[in-house]
């Protein structure tokens, strides 16, 4: 059990106060170019998700048929709806392809529950510059960030069984993120990020199913954050000890048990926002490592897939979770159930040396490609806990060779960073499945204000830009 030393703020006034006073100004450079390549992102995997994105049509039928006050606007649509309701589309949309940034040290997705708020709220207060608007995203990611690694310092062996690592802190990342961009005092904030805590939920129970649903869990991260902040800006009070509190969020979830020095230590000088990184395959972040190692061996040994006889995966716990169960792994149904498949993901790069996002769809060239399928009904896996986050490919062909690829860091992580090239190309395919068709003078127009976004007088116009006509 974490206990506080007398006379320590508690954690959410400390953060609330963070949030409230953190300016521009106390950004480093890292950071500011962290915060900017994630918005690009954000945008892309929204955008992409107007035309793909599962569970996003539902969410529109059901946003347009309540209709209400045009308060804030859809990422690559038309559509004006009230604010949380934006906020909750624009989550929603943000993580629906499971294409978002990832983070390496910790867990969850940084813009997904950030920038919807962030952008909802620069709306309600008629515009804001790109620097307000960077440091509300820090804001918000810092303390995801941090949460994470709380979290995951002292959670021993690898479960299911606790919260969606997103979707619940998500909800004070949410919020955060909004609160500073609406300009909230310290109390205002607090009141926001307990109000957060209020609303704060996200079993892993839909994701291990791989029901559609788990698709759009960053909505309600986004919905509740930014739900949390109009009632503190109507002066509902919630500031209690939402974190450490006998029934806050640590204590009723986690026992108590976290790395508190994580939520705390070198706040302001030492950023774990950091951690974060692009994807360049729209997958979950377990499968990148096996994605490169079988591109890498599709490029360099086995130019001809029709001989694999045998592919073993081999790797940390976590990866049960996405090869399990077999069946539904290896011959994916829907989109939700692929992007979710190390397995089916490794056979893709072992056929075509990459994944797409069209590889994703349910046609005769995306899920049900006949090769592809062939190759990950005769793939298997396992366990070794000794290789950490790396993944080993092992693939034997028809002649009875073994060949073999370990990956430590694959394209996007942390420690191996896509380039701008990489990063602006990803915009441009998800680009393609806009809501709207946008021009390449539009596209480049947007690649080029979130390069220059220290510089935006207006992110709003991000809104107006993406939305097309």
């Amino acid at each position: 059990m974490t206990t506080r030393d007398a006379g320590v703020e508690e954690l959410t006034s400390l953060w609330a106060r963070f949030g409230a006073e953190l300016a521009y100004d106390d950004l480093p450079e890292s950071v500011r170019r962290t915060v900017r390549s994630i918005t690009l992102d954000s945008l892309a995997t929204s955008i992409a998700a107007n035309t793909l994105g599962i569970g996003i049509p539902e969410l529109l039928a059901w946003a347009r048929r309540a209709g209400g006050v045009e308060e804030a606007s859809l990422i690559g649509l038309q559509d004006r709806l009230p604010a949380a309701v934006a906020a909750m589309l624009n989550g929603g949309m943000a993580h629906a392809l499971n294409f978002d940034d990832t983070t390496a040290v910790g867990s969850g997705h940084l813009g997904p529950v950030t920038l919807p708020t962030a952008l909802v709220a620069a709306e309600l207060r008629g515009g804001a510059s790109g620097r307000e608007f960077m440091t509300a995203l820090a804001a918000g990611m810092e303390l995801m960030s941090r949460i994470g690694i709380a979290i995951t310092a002292t959670q021993g062996a690898f479960t299911e069984s606790r919260p969606q690592p997103t979707q619940m802190p998500g909800c004070f990342a949410a919020a955060m993120s909004a609160s500073h961009m609406l300009g909230f005092s310290p109390l205002e904030t607090h009141s926001a990020l307990g109000l957060a805590f209020m609303q704060a939920s996200g079993g892993r129970q839909p994701v291990l199913e791989g029901r559609p649903a788990k698709a759009i869990y960053a909505a309600f991260s986004c919905q509740a954050g930014m739900q949390s902040v109009l009632l503190a800006r109507e002066g509902l009070l919630g500031d209690c000890d939402a974190f450490e509190g006998a029934a806050g969020f640590f204590p009723t979830y986690y026992g108590g048990v976290f790395d508190r020095s994580a939520m705390s230590d070198g706040l302001g000088e030492e950023w774990r926002l950091l951690n974060v990184g692009i994807k360049p395959w729209p997958t979950t972040g377990v499968a990148h490592v096996f994605i490169e190692a079988a591109a890498n061996l599709r490029a360099t040994r086995v130019p001809d897939p029709s001989a694999v006889t045998h592919v073993l995966l081999r790797g940390e716990p976590h990866i049960r979770t996405f090869c399990e169960p077999l069946q539904t792994r290896r011959n994916p149904q829907a989109p939700v159930e692929a992007e979710d498949s190390i397995i089916f993901a490794t056979a893709r790069a072992l056929t075509t040396g990459s994944v797409t996002l069209a590889d994703l769809q349910p046609t005769p060239q995306g899920l049900f490609e006949e090769t592809c399928l062939r190759i990950a009904n005769v793939t298997e896996y396992e366990v070794d806990e000794s290789l950490g986050k790396s993944g080993v490919v092992e693939v034997t062909l028809a002649g009875g060779e073994t060949l073999s690829e370990r990956v430590d860091a694959a394209p996007g992580h942390r420690d191996n960073p896509l380039t701008d090239e990489q990063r602006h190309q990803k915009f441009r395919a998800c680009a393609v499945h806009a809501g709207t068709p946008l021009s390449d003078a539009t596209i480049d127009e947007v690649i080029g204000m979130t390069e220059g976004l220290d510089d935006v007088a207006d992110v709003t116009d991000f809104l107006r830009l993406l939305r097309g006509g």
